[in-house]
């Protein structure tokens, strides 16, 4: 199992150009899912029946995986069997069997106001690196833009006549006005 886990590893980073996090995450569910495997004596990705995986379903609500857990090695499970299917490496896809669990959205918490004051007073020197982390910080909050976002910036993403910045995340353009106090 491991060469195929590779090869899928291997086409992630070379052709869809995913990031290292995105890579370690399938990698680290991918071996979850062969150590259990290996426990039920499957040794190669040919052998793996659609019982196998309804049974690491099973597993992972026994262990009380979380649903956002489950449901990530789900994802990742599936794009291993559909790589290896593409690939030939084995017959068929058989993951339509795999089925993610409805995952809870929780309301986000809003700070209160002394929160955020206290938040927004922490880089509260002079030097270089508290200056940024203070713009940073205010930037953030003013605008609500995500922290992706934030690292992205680049001087030519700020218009000072028009009071605006534009940041991308995940390929889309977003244009954020700002007050400038």
């Amino acid at each position: 199992m491991q060469k195929e886990i590779d090869a899928f590893i291997s086409y992630l980073h070379n052709v869809k150009k995913t990031s290292s996090n995105t890579e370690l995450s399938y990698q680290r569910d991918l071996k979850k899912f062969v150590a259990f495997l290996e426990k039920r004596n499957v040794k190669s990705a040919a052998e793996i029946t659609k019982d196998d995986l309804s049974a690491y379903m099973d597993y992972m609500k026994t262990e009380d995986f979380k649903p956002a857990t489950i449901s990530r090695n789900v994802a990742s499970i599936k794009a291993l069997f559909h790589f290896m299917a593409y690939e030939g490496m084995v017959k068929e896809d058989i993951s339509s069997v795999l089925k993610s669990p409805k995952i809870e959205k929780k309301a986000p918490e809003i700070m209160t106001m002394n929160e955020v004051n206290t938040l927004l007073e922490q880089p509260n020197g002079d030097t270089p690196k508290e200056i940024r982390d203070k713009a940073m910080l205010e930037l953030l909050y003013a605008t609500g833009i995500r922290v992706s976002e934030l690292i992205t910036l680049k001087s030519e993403d700020l218009n000072l006549q028009m009071n605006y910045i534009v940041c991308n995340h995940g390929g889309k353009e977003r244009i954020i006005p700002f007050a400038v106090c």
